[in-house]
C-alpha cells in the first residue's frame, strides 16, 4: 500500500462505496457511515436556485426546476467551462446526482466538467430537451476520470435549453400522477399516512378486490434514496402487473391485498438530494429508531397491520445500485413462508431464462426497511436493486417477471394456519440475528 498514491488510495475507496451503495453490512454501518453517526437530524447545506450566465461567450447554466442540483458553474478557459455539485450534506453514500440545463446565445459547442464535492462522479449523463424524453450521452461525447473522480462532457448547445441529468426525472408530482391514476381502478386506494418534514404528503396505495382488509399482504416500497430512478421504473412496473387485467393477477387480488408507499422521500427528490432527505438523514438507516416522519409514518401503519394480526407474505423495497442484485436474508434465518424466496426468484429465472440473477444474502440486524419487516412480521422479504444503467427495457422485463414469479408461488400456498398464528409476530431485535 505504501506505494499507492493518495488520489488512487481514494478513487479504490470510492470504488467500494460504489459497491456498497445500498448495501448495509451485518452491524449496521456501511463505508460511509462514520462510527456513532445517528439518524438524528441534521442540517442540510444550502443549495441555492439560480441561473448563471457567462457574459463573454454568452453561455447559461440553472437549476431553477425541481429535482435540479448543480452549485457553481463558471468559465475554466477558452470552452472549457466546470460545474461544481455538492450533496445535501455530508458523509453521505457517493449518489451524486446532478441536474441542471444549460443554453447559449449562439449554437457553439462546449466542454463541460462535472466536479464533485464530497463525491465522485457515477451516473452516465443523460440529455433531455423537455425532462420527459432522456437520451445517454454515448461514450464518444464525455470521459469519466476515475482517478479524479470528474467527468468532460462534449456538448453542442443552442439558444434551445438542453437539461444535463444523472438519471431521468420522476418527481413526486410524476408518482402522485400514477398514483392517482391506478385510483381509477375500483379495487385500489390511495390515503395519506402522514407528512414528510417539508409538509409533502405520504401516500398509500391498497390494491384488494378481496372485500376483506385483512387479507394476507405483500408489502412494496420505493423512493428512499432520491437518484434511485431505476428502482423507481423497476417498481411502477411490478405494481401495475398485480393491477392489471391478466387473469393471474386478477386471482391473486381475489385472494390476497398489496399496499404500496411509492414515495418514502418526496422532499428529497424533489430537492435533487443525493441520499438524504429534508432531515438530512438515510431513511434506509431509520428503520430503528425512527427519528424521521417519513419512516415513523410508515412503520405506524404497518404495525396496525401487525396489531390486527394480518399476515405479510413478502416485502419488497425497491432501490438501485451499479448493478442488479436482490439483497435478501441468510437461508439459516427461519421466516413464516421458508424458501418463498428461492422459489420466487427460480421463478424469475425460467420466465428469463438469459437473465442472471444475482443474489446476495445477509442478516437481519442492520435498521433497514427490509429487516423492520422481518422482525415486526417474520416474513421473507428483498432489496431489490437495479443497475444504474440496466437498459430501461430490461428493467420493466425483470420486474414484470418478478410480479408474475411472485403471484404464481403465493397463489401455490394454502396455509391458513398460518394467517393467525400469533408467534410469527416479535418486535424484539435482540432476539433474531
Amino acid at each position: 500500500m505504501k506505494n499507492l498514491s493518495l488520489s488512487k488510495l481514494l478513487s479504490f475507496i470510492g470504488l467500494l462505496l460504489l459497491v456498497q451503495a445500498c448495501k448495509s453490512s451485518e452491524s449496521g454501518i456501511i463505508a460511509y457511515d462514520p462510527p456513532g453517526r445517528t439518524t438524528e437530524t441534521k442540517p442540510l447545506d444550502p443549495h441555492h436556485l439560480r441561473t448563471i450566465g457567462i457574459a463573454e461567450t454568452g453561455v447559461w447554466a440553472s437549476n431553477e426546476f425541481v429535482a435540479s442540483r448543480m452549485n457553481d458553474f463558471y468559465r475554466v478557459e477558452d470552452n472549457l467551462y466546470r460545474v461544481t455539485i455538492a450533496p445535501e450534506n455530508a458523509p453521505i453514500n457517493w449518489s451524486s446526482w446532478y441536474s441542471f440545463k444549460l443554453w447559449s446565445d449562439t449554437p457553439q459547442t462546449i466542454r463541460l466538467e462535472l466536479a464533485y464535492e464530497n463525491g465522485y462522479h457515477r451516473y452516465i449523463p443523460k440529455l433531455s430537451t423537455d425532462r420527459i424524453h432522456w437520451t445517454a450521452l454515448d461514450t464518444t461525447e464525455f470521459v469519466h476520470d476515475r482517478e479524479a473522480g470528474t467527468a468532460l462532457l462534449t456538448l453542442d448547445v443552442t439558444p434551445e435549453p438542453i437539461y444535463v441529468s444523472a438519471q431521468e426525472h420522476i418527481t413526486s408530482e410524476d408518482v402522485y400522477a400514477w398514483a392517482d391514476s391506478l385510483t381509477t381502478l375500483p379495487f385500489v386506494e390511495q390515503s395519506v399516512i402522514g407528512q414528510s418534514h417539508r409538509g409533502r404528503d405520504l401516500v398509500k396505495l391498497v390494491v384488494n378486490a378481496t372485500g376483506n382488509p385483512d387479507a394476507p399482504v405483500i408489502v412494496v416500497m420505493g423512493r428512499q434514496h432520491p437518484p434511485e430512478i431505476p428502482g423507481a421504473m423497476a417498481m411502477e412496473t411490478f405494481v401495475n402487473t398485480f393491477t392489471s387485467d391478466e387473469p393471474e393477477a386478477m386471482a391473486f387480488r381475489s385472494r390476497y391485498q398489496m399496499i404500496v408507499y411509492p414515495l418514502i422521500n418526496p422532499d428529497g427528490v424533489d430537492g435533487g438530494h443525493w441520499r438524504h432527505n429534508f432531515g438530512g438523514v438515510d431513511l434506509n438507516r431509520d428503520w430503528k429508531a425512527f427519528n424521521q416522519p417519513e419512516t415513523r409514518a410508515v412503520a405506524d401503519d404497518l404495525i396496525g397491520y401487525q396489531e390486527r394480526g394480518v399476515f405479510m407474505l413478502y416485502s419488497l423495497d425497491f432501490h438501485s445500485t451499479i448493478y442488479d442484485v436482490y439483497y435478501t436474508s441468510n437461508k439459516d434465518i427461519p421466516t413464516n413462508l421458508p424458501g418463498l424466496t428461492d422459489r420466487w426468484l427460480a421463478g424469475i429465472n425460467a420466465i428469463l431464462p438469459d437473465y442472471e440473477i444475482r443474489e446476495e444474502p445477509s442478516g437481519v440486524v442492520s435498521p433497514v426497511s427490509k429487516n423492520f419487516m422481518y422482525h415486526t412480521f417474520f416474513n421473507n422479504g428483498v432489496t431489490y436493486e437495479v443497475g444504474d444503467a440496466t437498459p430501461r427495457p430490461l428493467i420493466r422485463d425483470v420486474a414484470r417477471a418478478a410480479a408474475i414469479s411472485m403471484i404464481r408461488e403465493v397463489m401455490k400456498l394454502d396455509a391458513p394456519e398460518l394467517m393467525s398464528n400469533p408467534d410469527w409476530y416479535n418486535a424484539d431485535w435482540s432476539s433474531r440475528q
